[in-house]
């Protein structure tokens, strides 16, 4: 930690504690990057100096956390991480692997940052730098909500509402930029990391099809309290790799209802965002459940919500299967056309996440695998990617950056995109280091 006078506080700071009290203010959360000239004019009217965490601010203000000579990053011997779907369950990792975890990925993030050779690269920069103190503020917020939900305290649905605002301005500028924050800024606790892709992707669904405004942040505040009721299941049971059997899949179904109950008790919460949430488990052939609604009387915010859920959770690690490679999850989903999900939604969705979307593994027909950087907007098919892995899938020590588009590289191509724990990269994040 370092002590600064409040005088030198600046945009990007990490402030970790004040010198006077957090009852003092009215954040919604203790701890967080300052992002707008408010919030230093209220720390300079209130405090002296405070103390910054250098290591989780921003941009300029960054720097990597002290080392030890011959050991381990400084920290507390061991630290409890959520895992999977087990709100209750947690594993003992150590401070130097989830540290090290986190400079990969901050790393990784100032790779892109220093990539402005073309003016898409540029856009991509610029759209990080202004979004992502807002995309920790919302994760913070989020993140506390999820304390108040599981509490049953009343939640300031103000704050989501606000940042989710900011994430669907930047989705509709220059969506690359909120999807690498999603993956960097994951806090590695499944409830939580899928909360925040399906509020994203139902915003961009959103956005595709033209919604705006209080649409649209109905559609993200839905999205972030879809599952909140699976907090209330049996731990064992949403660990279980054998299937269900009748009356295990009566519980887990039954957390729609638990979601609803702690929901209804929210009175600030729009009841749009409660319908949406009640239906989210329908399907367009009637299949779907607590109600088995078909076609319309579902309504299309729920469509959306059931189809972003389902695309997400493809994409994770179960305990009863691995995780699909973003095409299989597109395929998987796109058999279900016409049939669990409507065919027109269906066909915008495809449209929407594209074929190989920034964040991607992928595997080139030469065997080195990497992941997309850059989408090409005119030929889908020839992205910018970053190789991880040589072509005897060994992991390399240099970002090396293959741009698809480019003549030297016409004999390469894209094999096939790939789960992202293919190869054990899951493990490194993906990312150099």
């Amino acid at each position: 930690m370092e002590i600064i006078s409040v005088a030198d506080l600046k945009i990007g700071m990490f402030v970790a504690e004040p010198d006077c009290p957090w009852s003092e203010f009215t954040f919604a959360f203790q701890g967080f990057a300052i992002s707008t000239p408010e919030q230093v004019d209220i720390f300079q009217s209130k405090c002296r100096f405070v103390y910054i965490d250098r290591s989780r601010s921003l941009n300029e203000h960054y720097a990597r956390p002290e080392v030890e000579k011959d050991g381990p990053l400084k920290s507390s011997p061991f630290e409890r991480i959520q895992v999977d779907d087990d709100p209750g369950g947690w594993r003992i990792d150590s401070p130097f692997a989830t540290e090290k975890r986190q400079l990969r990925r901050r790393r990784f993030l100032d790779f892109l940052h220093s990539q402005n050779d073309n003016d898409q690269a540029c856009e991509l920069s610029r759209e990080l730098a202004y979004v992502e103190p807002r995309y920790d503020i919302l994760a913070d917020a989020l993140q506390q909500a999820f304390k108040l939900f599981s509490e049953g305290r009343e939640v300031d649905v103000s704050i989501l509402r606000e940042g989710l605002r900011d994430i669907a301005g930047s989705l509709q500028r220059n969506p690359d930029a909120v999807m690498w924050l999603m993956r960097l800024k994951q806090r590695d606790q499944y409830s939580f990391d899928h909360a925040m892709e399906v509020a994203v992707n139902m915003i961009l669904i959103g956005s595709h099809i033209g919604w705006r405004d209080q649409r649209l942040l109905e559609l993200g505040l839905a999205g972030v309290v879809l599952d909140i009721g699976m907090i209330q299941l049996p731990a064992e049971l949403l660990k279980k790799v054998t299937p269900f059997s009748a009356d295990e899949l009566k519980v887990v179904h039954s957390h729609v209802a638990c979601s609803l109950e702690m929901l209804y008790s929210q009175a600030s919460l729009p009841h749009d965002v409660i319908t949406i949430v009640s239906r989210h488990h329908e399907r367009w052939d009637g299949s779907g459940y607590p109600r088995a609604l078909k076609f319309e009387q579902i309504g299309m915010a729920a469509e959306i919500a059931g189809l972003a859920d389902s695309f997400c959770t493809l994409l994770k690690d179960k305990p009863y299967r691995g995780a699909l490679g973003h095409q299989e999850a597109l395929e998987e989903l796109h058999s279900q056309r016409g049939k669990q999900f409507n065919p027109v939604l269906m066909e915008q969705f495809v449209q929407c996440v594209g074929l190989y979307p920034i964040g991607v593994l992928v595997e080139l027909n030469t065997g080195e695998v990497g992941v997309v950087i850059q989408q090409n907007r005119v030929q889908r098919s020839k992205p910018r990617v970053v190789v991880m892995l040589d072509a005897d899938k060994r992991q390399v020590r240099a970002y090396k950056v293959v741009d698809l588009r480019e003549d030297r590289n016409a004999s390469l191509k894209i094999a096939r995109a790939l789960p992202h724990s293919a190869y054990g990269l899951a493990a490194n994040d993906y990312y150099l280091g």
